[in-house]
């Protein structure tokens, strides 16, 4: 079996375990008329690797190890050598799936893309979509409702109330799924999903230590007990973890070097309208308060092809506070440690260091500031 290591194709979700473990993949297509090439393509430590074999009166067979659930695909070449695996054609015959330790069986027809996939991941699966069944189809008519031309505001608003009736709903059947399915995949998958981009780490850390040590233990079971683990660490009240990004002329910058001063820490970008909007508030704080012991560092997560914009942002909404910028967003050290997920997002941090607050938008920053630097009466 030829294996062909390529640099990337596909930006997929892996979910991971931590052993790696057997799997055997067994295919026919029923109708294929003489020798066909087919290949499965699947993420290793990081990196997409090909596998390739021919079909033998249109029977094939894959084996190996994988470290977990993890996204694959089926590629048939029907011609037998005349496709580059590296360079797909738009109409290329295909199947994307969910690959497995165990056994998968893929049966078609003469077309990979009409298979039906059978495996124990396959089953998982089944069965956690009967679990939100009843909730599914009504939240998709809620969004078509919602998105369809014509919806006045008044009704995407009724519209929207109605939607996070039917969320609510959505997650006790969630919940319900975890507790009785822990050592499932897709138990972890909910939580996520539950979690959302805020997560609280007095809910969703007793529920996570429920779930099976295998699916606690895969890499994407050790990423999301980080996140919990850091989103503790970012409770109002804890101390406001350090970092160093370079500012946009280059000049490492760390949070500590502003020790002895209340900060606003501010995560936007120059893409993302809401930051922009709240950059007139943040500037309104910054000039009320800029003399009395208060400061605002503003940290850009535009991509190095915005870097253009992101300085003609920075000119344009007046940001004359420290502003840094780290194009690698996923690798930012401060993105990373303060589990920046969505834009806009800010921390406001004492003198001390220790998080005053947190997600201000409006007029609450400038509030929060009069309750943080006004003397108290005694």
């Amino acid at each position: 079996m030829k294996k062909i290591t390529i640099c990337a194709l596909l930006s997929w979700p892996i979910f991971m375990t931590a052993q790696p473990a057997t799997y055997v993949l067994n295919g026919k297509l029923t109708r294929q008329n003489g020798p066909a090439k087919v290949y499965l393509h699947k993420i290793i430590n990081e990196k997409l690797v090909v596998d390739s074999t021919e079909t033998v009166n249109g029977a094939f067979h894959f084996e190996g190890t994988i470290d977990g659930p993890a996204h694959a695909m089926l590629v048939v070449d029907h011609h037998n050598g005349c496709m580059d695996a590296n360079q797909l054609p738009p109409n290329a015959d295909l199947k994307i799936f969910l690959l497995d330790r165990g056994d998968t069986r893929v049966t078609a027809t003469d077309s990979i893309n009409s298979a039906r996939i059978s495996s124990p991941i396959v089953l998982e699966l089944k069965n956690y979509n009967s679990y939100l069944k009843a909730v599914r189809k009504p939240m998709e008519r809620l969004t078509k409702k919602y998105n369809r031309s014509g919806a006045t505001p008044a009704e995407q608003a009724k519209i929207t109330q109605e939607y996070q009736v039917a969320n609510e709903a959505k997650k006790l059947l969630q919940h319900k799924y975890i507790a009785e399915n822990p050592d499932s995949y897709y138990s972890l998958v909910a939580l996520i999903e539950i979690a959302g981009i805020q997560i609280n780490p007095d809910e969703i850390e007793p529920i996570f230590k429920k779930l099976s040590e295998r699916v606690r233990s895969t890499p994407a079971g050790k990423d999301f007990g980080d996140e919990i683990q850091r989103a503790r660490n970012l409770t109002i009240g804890s101390d406001a973890p350090d970092f160093m990004v370079p500012d946009i002329n280059g000049k490492p910058v760390r949070l500590s070097d502003f020790k002895g001063k209340v900060v606003l820490l501010d995560f936007w970008a120059s893409w993302c309208e809401p930051c922009r909007r709240e950059h007139q508030y943040i500037r309104d704080a910054y000039k009320a308060f800029k003399d009395k012991n208060f400061t605002v560092i503003s940290i850009a997560l535009d991509p190095p092809v915005d870097r253009k914009y992101m300085l003609e942002a920075i000119q344009q909404d007046s940001l004359t506070w420290t502003n840094l910028s780290d194009p690698t967003r996923d690798k930012n050290d401060a993105a990373k440690t303060y589990s920046v997920k969505a834009l806009p997002q800010n921390y406001l941090i004492d003198s001390t260091g220790m998080i005053f607050n947190k997600d201000l938008h409006g007029e609450s920053i400038k509030q929060q500031l009069s309750s943080l630097l006004q003397p108290q009466n005694p």
